[in-house]
């Protein structure tokens, strides 16, 4: 039997590279699947934008007046706190997200701090990816980077410190109801 290059271009389209009839199912069962949970993920990340949108619509504007910082983490970042008003002060918000400080003491020996990890880990996860993102964006927060780096903290150390910036900036721009304004700070 001879193939054409039409048919091996097709057979290679098709092929998921297995000579296994059953792992090529398996594998195709799987492609479908991550396809589908992609495309719900989406929808669902949509709709969750839009609901807080109507519901949160001045919080949204709020945080996402702050350069660097979109909807998508806005939302995600409202979403886990609930309203602000759930925190009597920013330590606690600090605190809830999981980035606060920890010390090992054992008798007379104090080791260095650590975030605790306490918190809401998704929380951590969205302050981390607005931190970045703010960093990259906004030049305020850059030049507080660069001046933790240059004083010689490592990436991760110095990122944090401007997580935490970050948290307090937002915690005040919520709490007065006021957007973000470069020269306040």
């Amino acid at each position: 039997m001879t193939y054409t290059a039409a048919d091996l271009i097709q057979a290679a389209q098709n092929s998921v590279a297995t000579v296994s009839p059953a792992k090529e199912l398996i594998l195709r069962g799987k492609i479908a699947m991550l396809k589908h949970l992609y495309e719900q993920r989406h929808e669902l990340t949509k709709a969750l934008t839009e609901a807080c949108k109507s519901m949160m619509i001045e919080n949204l504007e709020i945080i996402t007046s702050i350069n660097g910082i979109a909807d998508n983490t806005a939302t995600a970042f409202l979403a886990e706190i609930g309203t602000i008003s759930n925190f009597p002060s920013v330590k606690n918000l600090i605190a809830f997200a999981g980035i606060d400080p920890s010390v090992y003491q054992s008798g007379k020996y104090e080791g260095s701090s650590r975030i605790s990890k306490r918190g809401n880990r998704h929380l951590r996860r969205v302050i981390w990816l607005m931190t970045v993102c703010v960093i990259q964006h906004n030049p305020t927060f850059r030049t507080y980077f660069m001046k933790r780096k240059k004083a010689g903290q490592p990436f991760k150390k110095a990122a944090l410190a401007t997580a935490h910036k970050l948290v307090r900036v937002m915690f005040a721009m919520l709490i007065h109801r006021t957007h973000f304004r470069e020269d306040c700070i």
